[in-house]
Protein backbone atom coordinates (compact mmCIF):
# COMPACT_ATOMS: atom_id res chain seq x y z
CA UNK A 1 0.00 0.00 0.00
CA UNK A 2 1.09 3.60 -0.96
CA UNK A 3 1.75 5.41 2.26
CA UNK A 4 1.62 9.07 0.64
CA UNK A 5 -1.90 7.86 -0.30
CA UNK A 6 -4.39 9.98 1.74
CA UNK A 7 -1.22 11.62 3.59
CA UNK A 8 -1.55 15.33 2.38
CA UNK A 9 1.55 16.76 4.87
CA UNK A 10 3.86 13.62 3.62
CA UNK A 11 2.71 14.58 -0.48
CA UNK A 12 3.89 17.83 0.49
CA UNK A 13 7.07 17.44 1.71
CA UNK A 14 8.03 14.92 -0.52
CA UNK A 15 7.21 17.13 -3.34
CA UNK A 16 8.38 20.28 -1.63
CA UNK A 17 12.01 18.25 -0.87
CA UNK A 18 11.84 17.19 -4.99
CA UNK A 19 11.54 20.40 -6.27
CA UNK A 20 14.52 21.84 -3.95
CA UNK A 21 16.69 19.04 -4.65
CA UNK A 22 16.22 19.83 -8.38
CA UNK A 23 16.91 23.08 -7.83
CA UNK A 24 19.65 22.25 -6.36
CA UNK A 25 21.10 20.14 -8.91
CA UNK A 26 20.22 22.05 -11.76
CA UNK A 27 21.67 25.31 -10.53
CA UNK A 28 19.56 27.49 -11.87
CA UNK A 29 16.05 26.67 -13.48
CA UNK A 30 12.00 28.44 -13.90
CA UNK A 31 9.08 27.44 -12.59
CA UNK A 32 8.08 26.22 -15.53
CA UNK A 33 11.20 23.75 -15.81
CA UNK A 34 10.24 22.69 -12.60
CA UNK A 35 6.66 21.73 -13.38
CA UNK A 36 8.00 19.47 -16.59
CA UNK A 37 10.64 18.26 -14.61
CA UNK A 38 8.67 17.32 -11.50
CA UNK A 39 5.12 16.54 -13.49
CA UNK A 40 3.78 19.06 -10.68
CA UNK A 41 0.80 21.31 -11.99
CA UNK A 42 1.91 25.31 -12.08
CA UNK A 43 0.05 26.18 -9.29
CA UNK A 44 1.86 23.66 -6.74
CA UNK A 45 5.09 24.69 -8.08
CA UNK A 46 4.71 28.03 -7.12
CA UNK A 47 3.38 27.80 -4.15
CA UNK A 48 5.52 25.34 -2.64
CA UNK A 49 8.26 27.94 -4.63
CA UNK A 50 6.95 30.97 -2.06
CA UNK A 51 7.33 28.32 0.91
CA UNK A 52 11.20 27.69 -0.12
CA UNK A 53 11.78 31.48 -0.72
CA UNK A 54 9.95 32.30 2.70
CA UNK A 55 11.90 29.68 4.37
CA UNK A 56 15.15 31.10 2.38
CA UNK A 57 16.48 28.34 1.16
CA UNK A 58 15.50 29.65 -2.58
CA UNK A 59 16.69 33.21 -4.24
CA UNK A 60 15.62 34.76 -7.58
CA UNK A 61 18.62 34.61 -9.92
CA UNK A 62 17.83 36.48 -12.66
CA UNK A 63 15.88 36.62 -16.16
CA UNK A 64 16.60 33.46 -18.21
CA UNK A 65 15.83 33.12 -22.23
CA UNK A 66 12.56 33.53 -23.78
CA UNK A 67 11.69 30.81 -25.70
CA UNK A 68 8.62 32.23 -27.45
CA UNK A 69 7.39 33.56 -24.55
CA UNK A 70 8.02 36.23 -21.94
CA UNK A 71 11.34 35.42 -20.35
CA UNK A 72 11.35 33.52 -17.23
CA UNK A 73 12.10 34.45 -13.55
CA UNK A 74 15.10 32.21 -12.23
CA UNK A 75 15.98 30.68 -8.95
CA UNK A 76 18.60 29.23 -7.34
CA UNK A 77 19.19 27.31 -4.53
CA UNK A 78 20.46 29.93 -1.35
CA UNK A 79 23.76 28.77 -0.41
CA UNK A 80 24.01 31.26 2.39
CA UNK A 81 21.48 29.78 4.37
CA UNK A 82 23.93 27.88 6.87
CA UNK A 83 27.06 26.53 7.07
CA UNK A 84 27.98 22.86 7.23
CA UNK A 85 30.76 21.37 9.10
CA UNK A 86 32.94 17.98 7.55
CA UNK A 87 35.55 16.04 9.50
CA UNK A 88 37.75 12.75 8.48
CA UNK A 89 38.80 11.70 11.56
CA UNK A 90 41.93 9.72 10.01
CA UNK A 91 44.50 7.29 11.27
CA UNK A 92 46.72 9.73 12.58
CA UNK A 93 44.98 12.94 11.94
CA UNK A 94 41.66 15.12 12.15
CA UNK A 95 41.03 17.49 8.95
CA UNK A 96 37.97 19.45 9.33
CA UNK A 97 35.94 21.87 7.02
CA UNK A 98 33.85 24.33 6.89
CA UNK A 99 31.34 25.22 4.01
CA UNK A 100 28.39 26.79 2.76
CA UNK A 101 25.35 24.69 1.83
CA UNK A 102 26.72 23.99 -1.54
CA UNK A 103 30.16 22.24 -0.17
CA UNK A 104 32.25 26.06 -1.15
CA UNK A 105 35.19 25.48 1.66
CA UNK A 106 34.93 28.64 3.91
CA UNK A 107 38.10 27.36 6.45
CA UNK A 108 39.39 24.20 7.22
CA UNK A 109 42.61 22.58 9.35
CA UNK A 110 44.54 19.87 9.80
CA UNK A 111 45.93 18.83 12.65
CA UNK A 112 48.53 15.50 13.45
CA UNK A 113 46.85 13.15 16.07
CA UNK A 114 50.37 10.54 15.99
CA UNK A 115 51.09 9.10 19.30
CA UNK A 116 48.34 10.34 20.85
CA UNK A 117 45.77 9.10 23.47
CA UNK A 118 42.13 8.36 22.67
CA UNK A 119 40.80 11.04 24.87
CA UNK A 120 43.89 13.44 23.91
CA UNK A 121 41.96 12.91 20.25
CA UNK A 122 38.72 13.02 21.39
CA UNK A 123 39.73 16.90 23.12
CA UNK A 124 40.91 18.20 19.75
CA UNK A 125 38.09 17.13 18.08
CA UNK A 126 35.52 18.75 19.75
CA UNK A 127 38.39 21.90 20.13
CA UNK A 128 38.41 21.79 15.98
CA UNK A 129 34.28 21.60 16.18
CA UNK A 130 34.28 24.82 18.45
CA UNK A 131 37.22 26.74 15.98
CA UNK A 132 35.00 25.85 13.30
CA UNK A 133 32.18 27.35 14.76
CA UNK A 134 33.49 30.80 15.46
CA UNK A 135 34.77 30.62 11.83
CA UNK A 136 30.90 30.28 10.66
CA UNK A 137 29.82 33.46 9.25
CA UNK A 138 26.18 34.54 10.19
CA UNK A 139 23.11 33.00 8.23
CA UNK A 140 19.40 32.30 8.94
CA UNK A 141 20.36 28.82 10.23
CA UNK A 142 23.91 28.62 11.49
CA UNK A 143 25.38 25.61 11.54
CA UNK A 144 23.08 23.36 10.37
CA UNK A 145 24.88 19.95 11.19
CA UNK A 146 27.78 18.18 10.79
CA UNK A 147 29.41 15.42 9.72
CA UNK A 148 32.43 12.81 10.73
CA UNK A 149 34.09 10.04 8.68
CA UNK A 150 36.24 7.90 11.13
CA UNK A 151 37.98 4.41 9.59
CA UNK A 152 36.34 1.63 10.78
CA UNK A 153 32.52 -0.12 11.27
CA UNK A 154 30.06 2.03 12.29
CA UNK A 155 26.84 1.72 13.20
CA UNK A 156 25.16 5.08 11.49
CA UNK A 157 21.84 5.27 13.42
CA UNK A 158 23.74 5.08 16.53
CA UNK A 159 26.31 7.26 15.74
CA UNK A 160 29.16 4.47 17.44
CA UNK A 161 32.14 3.30 16.24
CA UNK A 162 32.03 -0.53 17.29
CA UNK A 163 35.24 -1.52 15.80
CA UNK A 164 38.36 0.98 14.10
CA UNK A 165 41.67 -1.60 14.52
CA UNK A 166 43.85 1.28 12.81
CA UNK A 167 42.71 3.47 15.27
CA UNK A 168 42.51 0.51 18.28
CA UNK A 169 39.02 2.34 19.22
CA UNK A 170 36.57 -0.41 20.29
CA UNK A 171 32.52 0.96 21.44
CA UNK A 172 32.98 4.74 21.06
CA UNK A 173 29.64 6.81 21.05
CA UNK A 174 31.11 9.65 19.08
CA UNK A 175 27.04 11.21 18.72
CA UNK A 176 26.68 11.20 22.42
CA UNK A 177 30.20 13.16 22.77
CA UNK A 178 29.79 15.08 20.40
CA UNK A 179 26.29 16.18 21.49
CA UNK A 180 26.98 16.63 25.31
CA UNK A 181 28.98 19.88 24.31
CA UNK A 182 26.94 21.06 21.00
CA UNK A 183 23.53 19.64 22.03
CA UNK A 184 21.80 21.78 18.98
CA UNK A 185 23.59 20.43 16.02
CA UNK A 186 22.46 17.47 13.88
CA UNK A 187 25.55 14.90 14.08
CA UNK A 188 26.07 12.17 11.67
CA UNK A 189 29.03 9.21 11.97
CA UNK A 190 29.48 7.30 9.21
CA UNK A 191 33.09 5.05 7.83
CA UNK A 192 35.19 7.17 5.93
CA UNK A 193 35.35 5.35 2.78
CA UNK A 194 31.68 5.52 2.61
CA UNK A 195 31.48 9.22 2.99
CA UNK A 196 34.14 9.47 0.40
CA UNK A 197 32.02 7.89 -2.08
CA UNK A 198 29.13 9.96 -1.25
CA UNK A 199 32.04 13.09 -2.01
CA UNK A 200 33.09 11.91 -5.07
CA UNK A 201 29.50 10.89 -6.35
CA UNK A 202 28.15 14.73 -5.39
CA UNK A 203 31.25 16.98 -6.28
CA UNK A 204 33.86 14.69 -8.06
CA UNK A 205 34.90 11.59 -9.81
CA UNK A 206 31.19 10.30 -9.86
CA UNK A 207 28.95 12.68 -10.68
CA UNK A 208 28.10 10.87 -13.89
CA UNK A 209 27.40 7.03 -12.31
CA UNK A 210 24.99 5.90 -10.92
CA UNK A 211 26.78 2.90 -9.80
CA UNK A 212 30.09 3.20 -8.25
CA UNK A 213 32.87 1.61 -5.54
CA UNK A 214 35.17 4.31 -4.20
CA UNK A 215 38.07 2.53 -2.83
CA UNK A 216 40.00 4.05 0.05
CA UNK A 217 43.72 3.20 0.29
CA UNK A 218 45.57 4.67 3.46
CA UNK A 219 46.83 3.61 6.23
CA UNK A 220 44.37 0.55 5.67
CA UNK A 221 41.73 -0.63 2.62
CA UNK A 222 37.84 0.17 2.80
CA UNK A 223 35.23 0.78 0.26
CA UNK A 224 32.37 3.06 -0.53
CA UNK A 225 29.51 1.57 -2.52
CA UNK A 226 27.01 3.40 -4.50
CA UNK A 227 24.07 1.22 -5.96
CA UNK A 228 21.29 3.29 -7.95
CA UNK A 229 22.54 6.71 -6.71
CA UNK A 230 22.66 5.46 -2.79
CA UNK A 231 24.66 4.56 -0.36
CA UNK A 232 24.83 0.42 0.09
CA UNK A 233 25.26 -0.44 4.02
CA UNK A 234 23.96 -4.36 3.95
CA UNK A 235 22.36 -5.86 6.57
CA UNK A 236 23.96 -4.70 9.38
CA UNK A 237 25.85 -1.39 8.52
CA UNK A 238 29.07 -3.22 7.93
CA UNK A 239 29.19 -3.39 3.59
CA UNK A 240 32.40 -1.87 2.26
CA UNK A 241 35.04 -4.11 4.27
CA UNK A 242 36.97 -5.28 1.53
CA UNK A 243 40.26 -4.41 2.83
CA UNK A 244 39.83 -7.20 5.65
CA UNK A 245 38.82 -10.12 3.02
CA UNK A 246 41.99 -12.44 2.33
CA UNK A 247 44.03 -12.46 -0.79
CA UNK A 248 46.74 -14.44 0.82
CA UNK A 249 45.34 -17.75 3.01
CA UNK A 250 48.77 -17.79 4.82
CA UNK A 251 49.82 -13.79 4.74
CA UNK A 252 50.83 -11.68 6.84
CA UNK A 253 48.60 -11.01 10.03
CA UNK A 254 46.36 -7.96 10.36
CA UNK A 255 45.63 -5.64 12.86
CA UNK A 256 42.44 -6.82 12.71
CA UNK A 257 43.39 -10.59 13.84
CA UNK A 258 43.27 -11.88 10.13
CA UNK A 259 46.12 -13.21 8.11
CA UNK A 260 46.55 -11.90 4.81
CA UNK A 261 44.11 -8.91 4.92
CA UNK A 262 43.92 -7.19 1.46
CA UNK A 263 45.57 -3.88 3.25
CA UNK A 264 48.46 -5.74 3.98
CA UNK A 265 49.26 -5.73 0.60
CA UNK A 266 47.59 -2.81 -1.01
CA UNK A 267 47.68 -0.04 1.15
CA UNK A 268 50.02 2.99 2.18
CA UNK A 269 51.62 1.03 5.03
CA UNK A 270 52.05 -2.25 2.76
CA UNK A 271 54.46 0.42 0.94
CA UNK A 272 56.56 1.03 3.73
CA UNK A 273 56.83 -2.26 4.78
CA UNK A 274 57.99 -3.67 1.75
CA UNK A 275 60.73 -0.73 1.28
CA UNK A 276 61.91 -2.20 4.29
CA UNK A 277 61.68 -5.81 3.11
CA UNK A 278 63.60 -4.52 0.25
CA UNK A 279 66.53 -2.82 2.28
CA UNK A 280 65.74 0.71 1.34
CA UNK A 281 66.64 1.63 4.52
CA UNK A 282 69.82 0.72 4.63
CA UNK A 283 70.32 1.89 1.32
CA UNK A 284 70.01 5.46 1.94
CA UNK A 285 71.03 5.04 5.61
CA UNK A 286 67.22 5.59 7.14
CA UNK A 287 65.89 3.92 9.85
CA UNK A 288 62.67 1.82 10.17
CA UNK A 289 61.02 4.14 11.98
CA UNK A 290 62.24 7.03 9.22
CA UNK A 291 61.03 5.20 6.57
CA UNK A 292 57.69 5.05 8.38
CA UNK A 293 57.23 8.57 8.52
CA UNK A 294 57.93 9.06 4.80
CA UNK A 295 54.88 10.81 3.33
CA UNK A 296 53.18 9.37 0.06
CA UNK A 297 53.90 12.48 -1.90
CA UNK A 298 57.73 12.30 -0.81
CA UNK A 299 57.42 8.55 -2.05
CA UNK A 300 55.86 10.58 -5.64
CA UNK A 301 58.82 12.38 -6.10
CA UNK A 302 61.71 9.46 -5.73
CA UNK A 303 59.76 7.64 -8.08
CA UNK A 304 59.49 11.06 -10.36
CA UNK A 305 63.75 10.97 -9.59
CA UNK A 306 63.64 6.97 -11.13
CA UNK A 307 64.32 5.34 -7.65
CA UNK A 308 64.08 1.69 -8.98
CA UNK A 309 63.13 0.13 -5.34
CA UNK A 310 60.54 2.96 -5.34
CA UNK A 311 59.34 2.12 -8.40
CA UNK A 312 59.49 -1.59 -7.92
CA UNK A 313 57.11 -1.54 -4.60
CA UNK A 314 54.56 1.03 -5.87
CA UNK A 315 54.17 -1.05 -9.39
CA UNK A 316 53.74 -4.34 -6.52
CA UNK A 317 51.06 -2.54 -4.70
CA UNK A 318 49.61 -1.95 -8.01
CA UNK A 319 48.98 -5.12 -8.64
CA UNK A 320 47.55 -6.57 -5.46
CA UNK A 321 45.59 -3.40 -5.80
CA UNK A 322 44.54 -5.05 -9.18
CA UNK A 323 43.46 -8.13 -7.52
CA UNK A 324 41.30 -6.83 -5.05
CA UNK A 325 39.40 -4.34 -7.39
CA UNK A 326 38.95 -7.51 -9.50
CA UNK A 327 36.94 -8.83 -6.90
CA UNK A 328 35.08 -5.50 -6.17
CA UNK A 329 34.27 -5.80 -9.74
CA UNK A 330 32.83 -9.65 -9.52
CA UNK A 331 31.01 -8.41 -6.47
CA UNK A 332 29.42 -5.12 -7.36
CA UNK A 333 29.59 -4.93 -11.57
CA UNK A 334 29.88 -1.15 -10.60
CA UNK A 335 30.30 1.82 -13.65
CA UNK A 336 33.08 2.33 -11.93
CA UNK A 337 35.88 2.32 -9.33
CA UNK A 338 37.45 5.53 -8.14
CA UNK A 339 40.75 5.48 -6.44
CA UNK A 340 41.34 7.58 -3.32
CA UNK A 341 43.04 8.42 -0.26
CA UNK A 342 46.79 8.73 -0.09
CA UNK A 343 47.82 5.67 -2.29
CA UNK A 344 45.99 7.89 -4.96
CA UNK A 345 49.21 10.26 -4.89
CA UNK A 346 51.56 7.56 -6.93
CA UNK A 347 48.71 6.74 -8.87
CA UNK A 348 50.95 7.34 -12.16
CA UNK A 349 53.21 4.08 -11.27
CA UNK A 350 49.66 2.01 -9.99
CA UNK A 351 47.58 2.24 -13.30
CA UNK A 352 49.19 -0.33 -15.50
CA UNK A 353 49.43 -3.37 -12.78
CA UNK A 354 46.10 -2.47 -11.90
CA UNK A 355 44.78 -2.62 -15.60
CA UNK A 356 46.70 -5.59 -16.31
CA UNK A 357 45.42 -7.04 -13.30
CA UNK A 358 41.59 -6.52 -14.05
CA UNK A 359 41.40 -7.43 -17.90
CA UNK A 360 43.15 -10.80 -17.08
CA UNK A 361 40.69 -11.51 -14.87
CA UNK A 362 37.84 -10.16 -16.55
CA UNK A 363 35.10 -12.84 -16.44
CA UNK A 364 33.26 -11.91 -19.97
CA UNK A 365 35.72 -10.22 -22.25
CA UNK A 366 32.67 -8.88 -23.98
CA UNK A 367 31.48 -6.88 -20.92
CA UNK A 368 31.25 -3.70 -20.10
CA UNK A 369 34.82 -2.45 -18.81
CA UNK A 370 34.01 -0.40 -15.28
CA UNK A 371 36.21 2.83 -15.45
CA UNK A 372 39.07 3.07 -13.35
CA UNK A 373 39.59 6.41 -12.16
CA UNK A 374 41.41 7.96 -9.54
CA UNK A 375 39.86 10.84 -6.96
CA UNK A 376 39.17 14.54 -8.11
CA UNK A 377 38.29 15.83 -4.70
CA UNK A 378 42.09 13.88 -3.11
CA UNK A 379 42.21 15.07 0.62
CA UNK A 380 38.69 16.28 0.72
CA UNK A 381 36.95 13.26 -0.41
CA UNK A 382 35.63 12.04 2.80
CA UNK A 383 34.91 15.83 4.31
CA UNK A 384 33.20 16.91 1.18
CA UNK A 385 30.84 13.47 2.06
CA UNK A 386 30.49 14.19 5.18
CA UNK A 387 28.75 17.72 4.42
CA UNK A 388 27.07 16.12 1.33
CA UNK A 389 25.38 14.04 4.51
CA UNK A 390 24.19 16.31 6.31
CA UNK A 391 22.70 18.29 2.97
CA UNK A 392 21.11 15.30 1.71
CA UNK A 393 19.29 15.77 5.00
CA UNK A 394 18.61 19.59 4.24
CA UNK A 395 17.09 18.58 0.67
CA UNK A 396 15.28 16.21 2.26
CA UNK A 397 13.80 18.46 4.79
CA UNK A 398 14.93 15.38 7.80
CA UNK A 399 16.47 18.63 9.66
CA UNK A 400 15.15 20.73 12.29
CA UNK A 401 16.25 23.90 10.93
CA UNK A 402 17.02 26.13 13.55
CA UNK A 403 19.58 29.04 14.51
CA UNK A 404 22.62 27.93 16.14
CA UNK A 405 24.07 30.77 16.10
Amino acid sequence: MDKTKGNPHLMKKINKSNILSLIYHQGTISRADISRYTKLNKATVSSLVGELKFEGFVIESGIGTSSGGRRPLLLRFNQHAGSIIGIELGVNFIYIILTDLCANVLWEEKVKTDSLTQQDILNILLSLISKAMNHAPKTKYGIIGLGIGVPGIVNVNKGQILYAPNLNWEDICLTLLIKSKFPKILTKIDNEANLAALGEKWFGAGKNYHNLTYISSGIGVGAGIIINGQLHYGADGVSGEVGHTTIEINGIKCSCGNYGCWEMYASEKAVKRRLIEENYANQFSLSPEEIGHITMDELCNLAKQNEPSVIQVLNEVGYYLGIGIANTIKYYNPEAIIIGNEISKVKKWLRRPIDQVIKRQRLIQQSRYPDIVFSKLNEKSCALGAVASILNKVLQFETPFTNTQ
